[in-house]
Order: C-alpha cells, then structure tokens, then sequence
C-alpha cells in the first residue's frame, strides 16, 4: 500500500487539527484495511520515526488484538518507538504479553472486581451531585471545566486514597501525560506520577490498620505465592489515574456533545433511563472512543487482509476508526440507543488486553447520566466544542452548556 500525505496521515499533529478526522479514517477504510504511514519529523515527535501499519477496519483490528503471539504489546503500545525503560513506566502491564501480563493482571483481578466498583455506587452518586450542584443555580457554564473536569478523577482519587490536597496536580498530570502519548513532555508527567505514587503505597503499608483499602489489599494480593512490588504498584497507580481519569471524562463530555446532535436518542433515554442505560453507555463508547489507538509489534513475518507485515513492524490499532466501520455498524456515525449489541472496541478489540477499568467506567457514567439528566433535565449544549489537541484520547477542551437555574 502507498503512504498517505497529510491530511490523512495520523502521524502528524496536523491531522488532528482538521475539522473532521473521522472523513480521513473513513476515506482509509474505502481504500484498504491497511495502510503504511511515514513519520516525518513534528512538533510532536521531533526525530520522526520509522512508519507503521494503520489497522482501520473493525474485522481486522479484532483479529490482530487477539492474537499476541503474532502482535504483541512488549515492545510498547505507542506509536513511538521507546528504550524499554520508557515502555515500561508508560504502561506497566498494559505493555506487557504473555506470561508477565497474565501474572499481573491476575493480581489486580483479585482486588479491581465487580464488588469492589459496586462498593463505590454511593461515592460516585455523592461527586457526581456535587460536580453538578456546584453549577446547578448558574444558568450555563463549561460542562468540561466546570462540571466534568473532575468527576471521574475524585472517584480514582478516593478508590487509591489520595488526599484532597494532592488532587488537583494529579489531575493536571494526566493531561500532560495523555495529551500527545509518547513524548518527552508526557514521559516526563508519568515519572511524577509514579514517583508520588510510591510515597502513596509506602504510606499504605505502614498504615497496618487500614487493611480494607484499595493500595493495601493491592499490596497483599498474589498469584502462585508472587506479589507485585511496590514499584510496579506504583507504575499500575499510574496507569490506573491516566486511563480512568482523561477517558471517562471523555466519554461522559462527548457522550453530551453526542446527545445534542441526536437529541431524539436524548428524549428516548430521558423517558427510559434505566432500561436504556446500559445500551447508551455501550452505544455512547462506541461512538466516542476515547482511547483512539494502541500499537502492537509484529512478533515474526505474517499478514494482515492479505498485506504482508514484517517481524518487527509497528502495527496500530485505530479503535476510533473501527468504532466508525460501516462493514461492522449499520448507520456508524449515528448514536442509536436500540442499536444490536454488536461488540465495539473501545474497551481494546478482545484477547488478554480488555480493558481492566471498563466495570467502573459504565458505573461512572451511568450514575452521572442518572443525576444529570435528574437535576438538569433541559441542559444543553449551546455552542461549538473545542477538541483537545491529541493523537491518544478523543477529548474536550471545552464544550459551553445552557440549562433553567435549578
């Protein structure tokens, strides 16, 4: 396949710029499954690189996601290329396949489980009242800065039990860190997080008597008597703050920019809620895709829709293209709350690599949804969002709001 020039070429800054990328990804999946893309020099990543494959199709995306034996995540989830130690500290297990990715994530299993977000439901209900009291008597406002902003990072903040005070840089730090994935000035956001994260967890094993919190159970779980250490703990704290603060953030910001522009499905799930809830959530995800992409490395020669891929090559999973896949969703670009439960990738394409936080992600937005749509029934987008800056999370800078004064 030949490389595709900017404005289709999501290895540039200026792609993400353009006024409607999904019109590129949808001009790449009419042409092919795969296509190659250089990586010149940017702003963003000023040595370049050396190009990868772009997975656009939602069949294809699936099948290499399944399969890490042919396309692993060892060599890094970004699409560039870092010493190990950068892979490392920018994903943890997330970077991780085979035997080492089974082992922690096991440990986590122990501890991250259905009971323990469903033991969460009242503090989530309790943030979410009061993100959305906090403006309820003002008429309008930034539904991303001033009721979003910080919704889902005070529930992370309460599950790792990060005092109040530290809060708000932590929650400046995951901006940093997932705005443009991958470069010195995110790499350098993680290292803090981590570094604070490992004052946190030897905090949590001095305090013996707190052993029903989340750091404390996490630090005496193991798996075939192993446990993970305070380090890797630490750099789990920071893929758990980066991944379940910006994106579900995100998914809740787009998720009203979307209701505005289907205000039908709108009516729909306010006169239904809870029978429609768990549809919106998944059709809402699907349509937002928050996390847009993960890399994959080839692990021997192989091929992907018949194109040939060689052992080393860099192969990225565009989720946010898939999520828009004609061939896999009727009407793709609609938000249809009675749309057939087809799978969409938003949570990773299936195989070991599903997403861990996708249980509290859904509770999340449900009950934001629940208390919204309950104490600002008329709110309403009343401008042009602002998109954020990013190659990695499909995000708002800012999306202008209207509702009555409650």
């Amino acid at each position: 396949m030949h490389d595709i020039d900017t404005p289709t070429n999501p290895a540039l800054p200026e792609f993400w710029t353009q006024p409607d990328p999904q019109a590129a990804f949808a001009a790449m999946r009419r042409e092919g499954a795969v296509h190659w893309h250089a990586e010149p020099s940017s702003s963003w990543f000023p040595e370049g690189g050396r190009g990868f494959w772009s997975v656009v199709r939602y069949q294809e995306l699936v099948e290499v996601s399944r399969d890490q034996d042919t396309f692993t995540s060892a060599h890094g989830t970004e699409i560039v290329d870092m010493t190990p130690e950068m892979v490392h500290i920018f994903g943890g297990m997330l970077n991780m396949s085979g035997a080492a990715h089974s082992h922690h994530r096991a440990i986590v299993n122990r501890v991250l489980t259905p009971r323990t977000v469903e033991a969460l439901s009242d503090t989530i209900r309790a943030h979410a009242r009061r993100c959305i009291d906090r403006v309820a008597d003002k008429g309008s406002c930034d539904f991303m800065q001033d009721i979003v902003g910080d919704f889902p990072a005070q529930i992370i903040c309460e599950l790792l039990g990060v005092p109040a005070d530290d809060r708000p840089r932590l929650v400046a730090l995951t901006g940093t860190a997932l705005s443009a994935y991958g470069t010195a000035e995110a790499y350098d956001a993680m290292l803090e997080i981590i570094a604070y994260a490992e004052e946190l967890v030897a905090r949590a094993r001095e305090q013996v008597d707190d052993s029903a919190s989340f750091l404390r159970r996490l630090l005496a779980a193991e798996v075939d008597g192993q446990r993970m250490s305070d380090h890797e703990i630490a750099v789990f704290f920071a893929l758990l703050v980066t991944a379940g603060i910006e994106t579900t953030a995100t998914s809740i910001g787009q998720g009203m920019y979307a209701l505005s522009l289907h205000p039908e499905q709108r009516r729909s799930w306010q006169g239904d809620f809870h029978r429609l809830a768990p549809r919106a959530v998944e059709e809402i995800v699907r349509w937002v895709t928050p996390v847009m992409y993960f890399r994959r490395t080839a692990t021997r020669d192989t091929q992907i829709a018949g194109q040939p891929i060689a052992k080393g090559d860099k192969v990225v999973l565009w989720y946010t293209s898939a999520n828009r896949d004609e061939r896999a969703f009727e009407r793709a670009d609609e938000l249809d709350f009675e749309r057939p439960e087809e799978q969409h990738v938003a949570f990773g394409g299936g195989g070991p690599h599903f997403c861990l936080g996708a249980v509290l992600a859904r509770k999340e937005m449900t009950i934001f949804f629940e208390e919204l749509f309950a104490r600002l029934p008329d709110i309403e987008v009343s401008g042009e969002p602002v998109r954020l800056h990013s190659n990695f999370v499909n995000g708002l800078a800012s999306l202008p709001v209207r509702f009555s004064p409650a």
